[in-house]
């Protein structure tokens, strides 16, 4: 057997990190850790058009179901939520056992609401919560005019518009 040299030892030992390789990490994850950060953190625009799309499409299957029962049904909110109605025989009544229809929180509470009815351009508007809430019947016919609901609170707003046959578009 040959003997097998060990490699020269050199005057400083084994090797760490270098200072700099040390502040490079660091640097790289104080930006990762950034972006993370930015990137997860909900954006309050988003968040109303969300809200003003699901109220849309709640307010055509209310309609649908006022046409089925050949009942009125009401939109009716308020700055803190908002909730389908059904009075018959003047007695008030929501929809609390239903998934769909019961009564949702706006996330979070808006400061304003309007309501313009787009055939005559007059208007409704909510900015005190103390206020009634506003009340918007949903179509039972297959043809109703058109209006339009704006959603607003200290970091939005958003518009949705209704057509004359109940559909809904965001208004950019």
């Amino acid at each position: 057997m040959v003997p097998v040299a060990a490699p020269p030892a050199g005057p400083a030992g084994p090797r760490g990190f270098t200072l700099l390789e040390m502040l490079l990490v660091l640097v790289l994850i104080a930006i990762l850790t950034g972006l993370v950060t930015i990137s997860t953190r909900p954006d309050p625009h988003r968040a109303l058009v969300l809200q003003a799309q699901r109220v849309g499409l709640l307010m055509s299957l209310a309609s649908d179901e006022a046409r089925m029962r050949r009942q009125a049904i009401d939109w009716e909110a308020d700055l803190h939520s908002y909730r389908f109605v059904v009075e018959p025989e003047h007695d008030r009544a929501t929809f609390a056992s239903d998934d769909m229809l019961r009564e949702r929180p706006w996330d979070p509470p808006l400061t304003r609401l309007t309501v313009i009815d787009l055939a005559s351009g007059s208007s409704r508007t909510l900015v005190n919560a103390e206020a009634p809430p506003l009340r918007v019947p949903t179509a039972r016919e297959w043809v109703q005019a058109p209006w339009r609901l704006e959603l607003g609170n200290e970091l939005a707003a958003v518009a949705i518009e209704f057509d004359a046959n109940g559909h809904a578009g965001i208004v950019q």
